[in-house]
């Protein structure tokens, strides 16, 4: 089948490969960031390479490995609350490296500054009180799970974490 094919077409199809080697990671991570830059990838496709590469040496005790693990703690985290989860997706941060993002709070512009401690941050989008329309409701840490941004902060509805029990001398006499 390729023996009798000519040198122009073993340098068109090295090339076409080339290419699609190259451009495979721009197209997965594409599908799995957040809208905010996953057009970048497209535009600057050897970002890409950093991507594919920190997805492979993800640690094997993250937290929130999967977007379905995600959406599960967004919605225990914001359970009982006016904040209703819809979907999570990837960003892919400069660990270390403030993030500022901007976004509708109650019909007012909020910008919000976060410094992740790890490269993947899972950002959740949302409702607030059933209106339609969605936001940014938070961001979490894809390894640990920890809450790096509650929209419930700019609500000024943040919880209140639990009170300690604080030991109570107990005895007779």
């Amino acid at each position: 089948m390729f023996r009798n094919r000519s040198r122009r077409f073993w340098i068109i199809l090295v090339v076409v490969v080339a290419a699609v080697v190259f451009y495979l990671p721009s197209l997965v991570a594409f599908r799995y960031t957040a809208s905010p830059q996953n057009t970048g990838f497209l535009i600057h496709p050897w970002h890409s390479w950093d991507f594919a590469w920190t997805a492979l040496t993800v640690p094997g005790n993250a937290k929130l490995k999967t977007s379905g693990e995600a959406l599960r703690a967004a919605k225990d985290i914001w359970r009982g609350s006016k904040v209703d989860p819809l979907e999570v997706r990837v960003l892919f941060l400069d660990k270390g490296r403030p993030y500022t993002f901007t976004h509708d709070v109650d019909g007012r512009e909020v910008s919000t500054t976060v410094t992740p401690p790890y490269a993947f941050v899972w950002q959740v989008r949302g409702t607030i009180g059933g209106k339609n329309g969605d936001s940014i409701v938070g961001l979490l840490d894809y390894r640990t799970g920890d809450v790096l941004y509650d929209v419930r902060t700019d609500l000024g509805t943040a919880p209140t974490p639990a009170p300690t029990a604080t030991p109570t001398p107990t005895g007779g006499t």
